[in-house]
């Protein structure tokens, strides 16, 4: 089973929010640079998806070489939800099996791959939501005053 609760803020984010809890906010290690190039078992419709995505997420310091495994297997999913959106698309959302019309299974598998993409792609910033907490808790602080800002 997996992990109960929402998933933890990142420390960047919950320093912007504020410590409301008053808790020790642990130190986040950061990736290390480095080369983020697709792995050799990548191939195909997958790694025309990373060339696609990967150097806006370089650009904006969201790929490191830890994270080349994930994003591989993000690849992959938005590939099988193509695939399986194709055919259910030829196929329509209701089949005839053996004179008894059925659900398509490629409804069940497009909606299997369409959370994995938005699960996966939550983690790079590919959903609006993940994208404006990754906005925010890479903002710079507005400078603080003194104690004349009390004072209006």
């Amino acid at each position: 089973m997996g992990r109960r609760g929402p998933r933890p803020t990142p420390t960047p984010l919950r320093l912007l929010e504020g410590n409301r809890a008053r808790r020790p906010v642990p130190p986040e290690p950061s990736p290390e640079k480095g080369p983020t190039d697709p792995p050799e078992h990548l191939a195909g419709e997958a790694r025309v998806v990373w060339h696609r995505l990967a150097p806006e997420l370089v650009a904006k310091g969201l790929m490191a070489p830890r994270y080349l495994d994930n994003f591989a297997d993000f690849c992959v999913a938005v590939v099988a939800t193509q695939a399986s959106a194709r055919l259910l698309q030829a196929g329509g959302p209701v089949i005839n099996r053996d004179g008894v019309l059925v659900s398509n299974p490629a409804s069940r598998e497009f909606r299997h791959y369409a959370r994995l993409v938005r699960d996966l792609g939550a983690d790079f910033g590919m959903t609006p939501a993940s994208l404006t907490n990754i906005a925010r808790a890479m903002a710079v602080p507005e400078p603080t005053g003194g104690p004349e800002r009390l004072l209006g």
